[in-house]
């Protein structure tokens, strides 16, 4: 008796249905991915908030070599925002902040953080 070995065709893959996987997890990911906000910081620019007179009535200085406020140096951010505060009290409708220097791009958000969280006077920011 012969026995026959059985001879396998090799058959073509059919790659239909691996799209069809690779379209499925990519939908799958797709929708079940979440979209987040950053945080923003709307900033303004220098002309955008001005007093009546056309000038600001507070000038917030960061520079290379520390704080002033109307020119008075001051030591921090939180000193900077107290001042600005008082200001605000005592009649300050607008601020400006002044950029000079190599100021970090950090130093400036934390500044105008701080100033808003502190007064709720408009604040620009110029260079």
């Amino acid at each position: 008796m012969r026995v026959q070995a059985s001879v396998r065709r090799a058959r073509r893959l059919s790659l239909t249905s691996l799209i069809d996987v690779i379209f499925l997890l990519l939908l799958f990911f797709m929708l079940s991915s979440t979209f987040t906000r950053f945080a923003e910081v709307e900033l303004a620019g220098a002309q955008a908030t001005t007093g009546s007179s056309g000038t600001p009535d507070v000038l917030v200085r960061l520079a290379d070599d520390g704080w002033s406020v109307n020119g008075l140096a001051h030591a921090d951010i939180a000193s900077v925002a107290a001042e600005v505060a008082r200001l605000e009290e005592s009649g300050a409708e607008s601020a400006v902040l002044l950029v000079r220097g190599e100021a970090q791009s950090q130093e400036l958000i934390s500044a105008i953080e701080a100033i808003r969280g502190a007064s709720a006077i408009p604040l620009s920011v110029a260079q």
